[in-house]
C-alpha cells in the first residue's frame, strides 16, 4: 500500500476504544481528588458556617494584611502567592465574585498561610485585619495552614472564614505545588458553596 490511509478492523477499534475508557476510568474528578486528599489525612479542614448568604453577583477586593510569608525559605513566597491570587480568583469568580482592585468592595477576602507551627486562629484573622474569631475557636494551626476570611467591609462583620491543613508542601514541585494550592482553595470554597 502507498499513500492510502489504513482504516482499522473492528478488532483494532473495539481495542482503541477499550483504552480509552480505561483511560477515562483512571482519571479523578476535582471533587474525587478533594475527596481523597480528605480521606487520606493529606487535607484536613475547619470552615464554619456562613453567618449569612453571600450575595452574587458582588465584587471583593483583597484584606490589606493578606500574606504569604514562609519563614523556612523553602520555596518563594511571592510565587505561593501568585499561585494563590490567581486560585482564589477563578474560584471565587465561580461563585460570581469579581476582583475591584482601588473600589468600594462589598466584600473583603483575607488570606493568610501560616509560616510558625504554633500559629493560633486569633492570631491569624488579626494580621489579615479580619474580626476575631468567636470564643472557643481560637485553636494552633500547623505550618503551612491556609486561613481564608471573608468580610463584610460595611459593616466590619465577618461572614465566613475556614482554614486547610496541608495546603502547601514544601517539598514539592513548582508544578505540584500549584496543583496543590488550586485543589486547596476548590477544597476550601466547596465548603463555603456547600453550605
Amino acid at each position: 500500500m502507498t499513500g492510502a490511509a489504513r482504516t482499522p478492523g473492528p478488532w483494532r477499534r473495539a481495542a482503541l476504544l477499550g483504552l480509552a475508557w480505561l483511560a477515562a476510568g483512571c482519571v479523578l474528578t476535582e471533587s474525587q481528588r478533594i475527596d481523597k486528599e480528605l480521606a487520606e489525612g493529606r487535607f484536613e479542614i475547619h470552615a464554619g458556617q456562613p453567618s449569612s448568604a453571600l450575595k452574587a453577583p458582588a465584587s471583593f477586593a483583597y484584606a490589606p494584611g493578606s500574606t504569604v510569608h514562609l519563614a523556612d525559605n523553602r520555596f518563594d513566597s511571592f510565587e505561593i502567592e501568585g499561585l494563590l491570587r490567581s486560585a482564589l480568583a477563578a474560584r471565587l469568580g465561580s461563585l460570581r465574585l469579581t476582583a475591584t482592585p482601588g473600589a468600594t468592595p462589598d466584600y473583603l477576602v483575607g488570606y493568610l498561610v501560616t509560616s510558625d507551627e504554633g500559629a493560633m486562629v486569633a492570631e491569624a484573622m488579626s494580621t489579615i485585619g479580619m474580626p476575631a474569631p468567636r470564643k472557643g475557636e481560637n485553636r494552633m494551626l500547623p505550618q503551612g495552614t491556609l486561613v481564608l476570611a471573608i468580610s463584610d467591609p460595611s459593616s466590619n462583620r465577618l461572614i465566613w472564614k475556614g482554614s486547610i491543613v496541608g495546603a502547601i508542601d514544601p517539598e514539592s514541585d513548582p508544578e505540584r505545588r500549584q496543583e496543590r494550592v488550586d485543589l486547596a482553595v476548590a477544597a476550601l470554597l466547596r465548603e463555603l458553596a456547600d453550605s
